[in-house]
């Protein structure tokens, strides 16, 4: 049995309680929080053994085995460097650090210490993802030429998302989903990125359009902001039909149509517990089997993907004061 410590107290933290807490394998054991009783409500709820006010207090606690980290992006470094300090393997909610400096320090602590570190990025795990690069792999809509995907939720109103001290901005927190699926479908050969952006008066920001050009000619045209709302989806484009993606964050449904636009196909998503799931099954079994990083989302995938944002944000000219 596998202990789950979660730092940070927020509204994902919830949702990778209440999904461990009903897995097998793997127990919900204890959680930080810089409120005690906040802490003490999550441990309630979730049926946890420990509560702490101190994320150190919760990193040496000798019983637990593996942090799950589900604070602000500005933390992720400083807090994932403590955890494997202490000794303990790490899953990090993405984005995995604030830039790709930082992600490659902490990767090269994994290494030489043999510790697990991830990435929690959940839609790499997800079996529709695994479905989406099988038909992609058998050309169901032939030759790949364009695909289009976008995510925006109207977040303005919150402060980790507003503030540059805590690397706010929409990029990070959700313009990583388009880009990630546009790795899965594409692949990470990339011949150029161009990126525009509307930044905040705080110089985060709240909107984002990214083009890439990869080396075999293929184009992916990508959207993500924070001050409207979006359908979510990926539409990817071939010389035998399209395939439309509902859901680029969280997978529910592929449907695939002929050069005609008639429905051929569709894949719904099975019924699961919350999504979270996948990465954790997977964590687990990267531990238990002595492993450093998961193959769904190994070392090499989340630098791939923080160079590709340090990109995006320095052709929008975004800087993190903490950068500087």
């Amino acid at each position: 049995m596998i202990n789950f410590g979660i730092i940070g107290a927020g509204n994902i933290a919830h949702a990778m309680a209440y999904t461990i807490a009903q897995m097998e394998d793997v127990n919900m054991y204890a959680i930080a929080s810089r409120s005690m009783e906040k802490a003490i409500r999550y441990k309630k709820q979730y049926g946890m053994k420990k509560a702490y006010d101190s994320y150190e207090k919760l990193a040496q606690d000798p019983n637990v085995d593996v942090i799950y980290i589900a604070t602000p992006h500005s933390l992720h470094y400083e807090q994932v460097k403590m955890c494997l300090n202490y000794g303990k393997h790490v899953l990090c909610e993405k984005a995995f650090t604030a830039n790709e400096r930082q992600a490659k320090e902490l990767i090269e602590i994994s290494e030489k210490t043999g510790l697990f570190l991830g990435e929690a990025m959940w839609t790499r795990f997800m079996p529709l993802t695994k479905k989406l690069t099988e038909l992609i792999e058998k050309k169901v809509i032939g030759e790949i030429t364009f695909m289009t995907a976008n995510l925006n939720f109207s977040m303005m109103h919150k402060e980790r998302l507003i503030n540059p001290e805590l690397a706010g901005g929409a990029l990070l927190d959700v313009g990583i989903y388009p880009l990630t699926i546009a790795s899965v479908v594409m692949g990470d050969s990339i011949e150029h990125i161009s990126a525009t952006g509307v930044l905040t008066d705080q110089g985060v920001d709240k909107t984002g359009q990214y083009t890439i050009l990869y080396k075999n000619g293929k184009i992916a045209d990508l959207n993500a902001g924070m001050c409207s709302f979006s359908d979510g989806n990926a539409v990817i484009y071939g010389s035998a039909g399209h395939i439309v993606v509902e859901g680029v964050n969280c997978l529910r449904s592929i449907k695939v149509f002929d050069p005609e636009g008639n429905l051929i196909e569709e894949i719904k998503k099975e019924e699961q517990i919350s999504g979270y799931e996948y990465e954790v099954k997977a964590c687990a079994e990267a531990i238990q089997n002595g492993k450093i990083e998961c193959p769904e989302m190994p070392h090499s995938r989340t630098l791939q993907m923080m160079k590709i944002m340090d990109t995006i944000r320095e052709k929008m000219g975004v800087i993190y004061p903490f950068e500087q």
